[in-house]
């Protein structure tokens, strides 16, 4: 963990934006300190989840994230090229929860290596993603939970998208703090992750595939 991350975990954005730059100059990859700044955020995180925190400074955190992105985005293009749109993803925490780090996280991480991202939000219902998927056609569905009891409407989402005709032509991936507490299998999807940089992975390949 490097001092960008130290520095979102305790909420301060001057120190955040200077460690930013400071490695910037020393020639640190900027997708690099976008995933030193996902550690900071998943610390707050698991803070705001124990009740050390409260929703005001999981907020800062996170907008403190959205400079830091907004300093890197430039030098991400000047460093790997200009970044093509490519693919597409749908994103939504499932109905019943209004958890949505993780979801957030993984949409910037998703944005910064050019994929398009249409984040539904939280406490979305099956059909709402069954909408999105006839409206936008995506490659991949993740659906987020922080709940035990949203393993269930995961599983149900998944589903509608048979009944509708739809599940062959997307992969599905779910995350959230509930996937590293329960056995994967019971999961009806292609990949089961808690680990942020894990999703962001397979979902990159699996667009790549689309090619």
């Amino acid at each position: 963990m490097g001092q960008l991350a130290d520095a979102l975990a305790v909420l301060n954005k001057g120190a955040a934006l200077a460690a930013v730059q400071t490695a910037l100059d020393a020639g640190v990859d900027p997708l690099d300190l976008v995933d030193d700044g996902r550690l900071g955020m998943e610390i707050v995180g698991a803070q705001f989840d124990r009740g050390e925190v409260f929703l005001m400074e999981l907020m800062r955190a996170a907008q403190i994230f959205q400079s830091v992105v907004q300093v890197l985005n430039p030098r991400i293009v000047a460093t790997h090229g200009a970044t093509r749109t490519h693919g597409l993803v749908v994103l939504g925490t499932v109905a019943g929860d209004i958890h949505d780090l993780g979801k957030n996280i993984v949409k910037i991480l998703l944005e910064c290596r050019g994929v398009r991202v249409i984040d539904l939000g939280v406490d979305v219902s099956a059909d709402r993603f069954v909408e999105a998927i006839r409206e936008h056609q995506p490659q991949v569905v993740g659906m987020s939970a922080l709940l035990t009891a949203s393993v269930s409407e995961m599983n149900k989402n998944v589903e509608v998208f048979n009944a509708a005709g739809l599940r062959d032509g997307v992969k599905v991936i779910v995350g959230g703090g509930i996937v590293g507490e329960i056995d994967r299998r019971r999961l009806k999807a292609d990949l089961a992750t808690a680990d942020a940089n894990a999703g962001v992975r397979a979902i990159v390949g699996w667009i790549g595939r689309e090619d």
